[in-house]
């Protein structure tokens, strides 16, 4: 992997775009309304968009930074870099979902009868879950189950896996690929001997899944590097590996078989980083780039307005006396007329009451934060600042 990247690129934009889109599904996953897909396997497999943000991560890090780390210095400003692009949109949601505990204690001294479904920072939302959340810890086997802002356990360990690629990269530069290798295989094999019935881990093993993932496209980037620079057939070659990622969300049933998912996300990746076919073409429309853009916005907020919704719901159906919600699976779900119809409003929601608000998220928090990022710290003695690349910005988890 030595040398320098992929000549003429400073990003792949329909491997962006593609990341918008997985944010999107990974929001139809998680909104709250009973709809004819919940509970079906095909609509639980849409998890597996957390395992391509995690390779399209290593892909995008390999391209932006695998030929500019050289020395500690280097390491510094990527580990800011990484901190800066993660941890703060992280931490304002944070302070949004402490802030919805505290309405509900204010709620309660307000209306002694009012029925809560969880009591104010209950389990899930404790002091001790908000620090470890704080210091990006909450996906290391600490807390028996997802804590504060779920989604936001992937964005911490990408954050500590995007750490120890750069100690790779600085301290083996020459066996750097190999190591890589060796750390998928070890962290896929590790992984499988404690889930094997199920890849879809996140607070207990979520460190091994994000490092199988990761290092696979870190893998893959080393395969587009020494390619010729074009496919021969790239509209067929799209083609065919849409349809493969759609049989496999389709048809794979829990076991084993899940854990060939991190070779297809490198297939999808490495055929749509070339941004040759039809289907790239489409990709790099002006609004699926805005998707892409925003994808770590659509993602990290998602669930904090979910739970305004529900919040809401509950609020109008106890004032009007109609069942707006109801339970399924242990979770509260909107009840949005017949299954059917719920499936078309949980699709038309994902977008419309989201991505207006990431579009704002990321222009308020992500942007500035970035930016400050790039202005320090200052550049040592003898070199230039290496300066992130537009696809290092633009990657999330």
């Amino acid at each position: 992997m030595a040398g320098q990247p992929i000549s003429g690129l400073g990003r792949f934009e329909a491997l962006d775009a593609l990341r918008g889109i997985c944010a999107l599904l990974v929001v139809l996953f998680h909104i709250p309304i009973y709809h004819a897909l919940k509970g079906t396997q095909p609509f639980a497999n849409l998890q597996f968009c957390v395992d391509m943000f995690f390779a399209l991560s290593g892909f995008v890090l390999c391209h932006a930074y695998g030929h500019r780390l050289h020395d500690r210095a280097d390491g510094l400003r990527f580990a800011v870099s990484r901190f800066a692009r993660l941890w703060p949109l992280h931490i304002v949601m944070l302070v949004l979902f402490i802030g919805i505990e505290v309405v509900k204690i204010v709620f309660l001294r307000a209306d002694g009868s009012l029925s809560l479904d969880s009591v104010p920072f209950g389990e899930g939302h404790t002091p001790w879950q908000m620090i470890t959340n704080v210091l990006f810890l909450q996906s290391f086997h600490l807390h028996a189950g997802l804590t504060w802002n779920g989604p936001a356990w992937s964005a911490a360990v990408e954050f500590y896996v995007s750490l120890l690629f750069a100690v790779v990269i600085l301290l083996f530069p020459q066996r750097r690929r190999e190591i890589f290798l060796g750390l998928c295989l070890a962290a896929g094999m590790q992984l499988f001997e404690r889930s094997p019935q199920q890849l879809f881990v996140s607070h207990d093993w979520g460190m091994l899944r994000a490092m199988f993932s990761f290092f696979a496209g870190c893998l893959v980037y080393d395969m587009r590097l020494h390619s010729n620079g074009r496919l021969e057939t790239p509209n067929m070659l799209e083609v065919w590996s849409v349809l493969l990622v759609a049989a496999f969300v389709v048809c794979t049933q829990p076991g084993e078989m899940q854990y060939a998912f991190p070779l297809l996300a490198a297939i999808v990746i490495y055929v749509f980083s070339f941004d040759q076919g039809f289907i790239s073409a489409l990709l790099r429309s002006s609004p699926l780039q805005k998707l892409g853009l925003w994808s770590y916005s659509i993602y990290m907020i998602h669930t904090f307005l979910f739970q305004l919704m529900k919040m809401t719901a509950s609020y109008l159906g106890r004032k009007i006396h109609v069942d707006l919600v109801g339970w399924c699976d242990g979770d509260k779900l909107l009840l949005l007329g017949t299954p059917g119809h719920a499936l078309l409003a949980a699709l038309v929601i994902s977008v419309v009451v989201v991505v207006p608000f990431a579009a704002l998220s990321y222009r308020w928090i992500e942007k500035p934060a970035m930016d400050f990022a790039r202005r320090g710290p200052a550049p040592h003695r003898g070199g230039a600042v290496a300066k992130a690349s537009p696809a290092a910005v633009a990657t999330s988890v």
